[in-house]
């Protein structure tokens, strides 16, 4: 081999934003990609082979597309060999690198979607509050959704802010491409094709994760807008092979819809998404969404109301396959059990762990992403708290409060920060229940959600028991909280 086969690729700075190198980096198309590193930078197939990985003749064959790239491992090595900037990695899928001094915002990332001017899901009259003028346009959430769901890895909340963070509207024109395709496929005379289909399939999973980071402000109103456009495509007609796909994809986001309504305090609006949802399992064929948003409206209730939701929500969930939204049902009806004192709940708890261990969380639906060891881990906590087991407590306290060390996702913190508060409490160590009360709190402002303050709310209770100044002074400035970020509707 060459000497100078060995040495590193460089790249012009520039050929990273030529039209036709994003066109092949938004399309995965690494053979076009090698094509234009030789064409423009003079790097050979050699070169090329050297510093991602590859062999000469592999290269070659991906350079004619005999041989088409598909595996993650392989774009991640094309990107660290042919050293891409954040925005060439981004238009591939990939998480930008960290890098040490990247901002990471202090406040919440508002949304900057540019809401297309038609009107929101015609047959539900969904209604959008207008965007607040002094909102900034700093991210672009559509595209960023696309990105997230795109991402192949877990994607944990720092690898979001971060992109976000570069998300400004200058990146985001970069690689708006996608829209532009989207919009002259909803408003020009072409055929709906499999990539359109597939971008607004990512798009959803996007958005599904986002909302176990971002408050549900920050990316409602690009929500609807997403589902604005999949209710355009299906009113168009478009063949039966997409239809169902479509309609499947419109119930996943619609089920979010209406969770973040519920969360802003717009119940009539989280109805109408309710409907939306209803109309789209139907459609789709895919009864299962039907369940998702079930499970979602029992964190809206308590005691046997949520019960009553949680069982509901499981006659949805097809005898075969769906494993994750299983493993979630069972151990959201252990936790609720469990609030009613009922013992049975242990049981449940292992037949959800039994399930989760053939389930596929990662491949299954766009709202299963968030089931995890650790949210699983969170569940028992929940449980074995309610039925008073000391011991069953602290062996789950310790794996749910690694899950938080390790992704930070603020709206999980406050659910384990919360009951490892009142296991404190009930241990008699009120210093450590203090502690864990006010990171549940602090969680909690950061994520502005409803959910998590009506969650953190069943501490209150224990707080106003306690008449020392720590105690007091946290009651405080968490009925003060509640008052800023507004009441639960339920």
């Amino acid at each position: 081999m060459p000497a100078e086969a060995a040495q590193p690729v460089a790249i012009p700075a520039d050929l990273w934003q030529r039209p036709e190198m994003l066109h092949a980096l938004r399309n995965r198309d690494i053979g076009h990609l090698f094509r234009l590193v030789r064409q423009f930078a003079g790097v050979s197939p050699t070169r090329i082979g050297v510093a991602v990985g590859l062999s000469q003749g592999k290269v070659s064959e991906i350079m004619k597309g005999s041989v088409q790239v598909t595996s993650l491992d392989v774009f991640e090595r094309v990107a660290d060999g042919l050293r891409m900037p954040d925005a060439a990695r981004m238009s591939l899928g990939l998480a930008p690198h960290v890098v040490t001094g990247v901002p990471v915002p202090r406040t919440p990332i508002l949304a900057g979607d540019g809401t297309p001017t038609s009107a929101l899901p015609s047959v539900e009259q969904v209604a959008v509050g207008p965007r607040q003028q002094d909102a900034p346009q700093d991210v672009d959430v559509l595209t960023l959704a696309w990105i997230v769901g795109r991402l192949d890895a877990h994607v944990d909340r720092r690898t979001m802010l971060i992109l976000a963070a570069g998300m400004t509207a200058e990146a985001a024109a970069s690689i708006a491409d996608p829209w532009e395709r989207l919009t002259r496929a909803l408003s020009g005379p072409q055929a709906l094709d499999e990539d359109t289909v597939e971008r607004l399939e990512a798009r959803t999973i996007g958005f599904h994760r986002l909302e176990y980071t971002l408050p549900a402000r920050s990316i409602y109103q690009g929500l609807t807008s997403h589902i604005n456009e999949l209710s355009s495509l299906l009113q168009s007609s478009p063949p039966d092979r997409f239809r169902r796909r479509l309609a499947a994809t419109a119930g996943e986001a619609a089920t979010l819809a209406s969770w973040l309504a519920w969360d802003l305090q717009q119940p009539a609006q989280s109805a109408s998404f309710d409907r939306v949802s209803a109309l789209a399992a139907k459609e789709s064929g895919h009864s299962v969404i039907q369940a998702c948003t079930y499970a979602y409206k029992s964190y809206a209730v308590e005691g046997k109301a949520a019960l009553q939701l949680v069982r509901q929500a499981q006659q949805f969930i097809p005898a075969q396959g769906d494993d994750a939204t299983r493993a979630w049902l069972l151990s959201r009806e252990a936790e609720e059990l469990a609030a009613l004192g009922d013992r049975y709940a242990v049981q449940l708890l292992h037949q959800a762990e039994e399930v989760y261990s053939g389930a596929r969380p990662h491949r299954e639906r766009a709202w299963t992403r968030f089931l995890d060891p650790g949210r699983m881990a969170a569940f028992q906590l929940s449980t074995y708290i309610q039925l008073g087991d000391e011991r069953h407590v602290i062996d789950a306290g310790q794996a749910a409060l690694s899950s938080i060390a390790q992704d930070a996702h603020p709206k999980r913190a406050v659910v384990v920060y919360t009951d490892v508060a009142q296991a404190q409490f009930q241990l008699g160590d009120i210093t450590e229940g203090l502690t864990y009360a006010r990171r549940a709190l602090e969680s909690a402002q950061r994520s502005e959600s409803t959910w998590a303050l009506q969650h953190l709310a069943t501490i209150e209770k224990t707080l106003a028991a306690h008449k020392d100044q720590a105690a007091r002074e946290l009651l405080g400035d968490l009925i003060s909280t509640r008052r800023t970020l507004g009441s639960s509707p339920a």
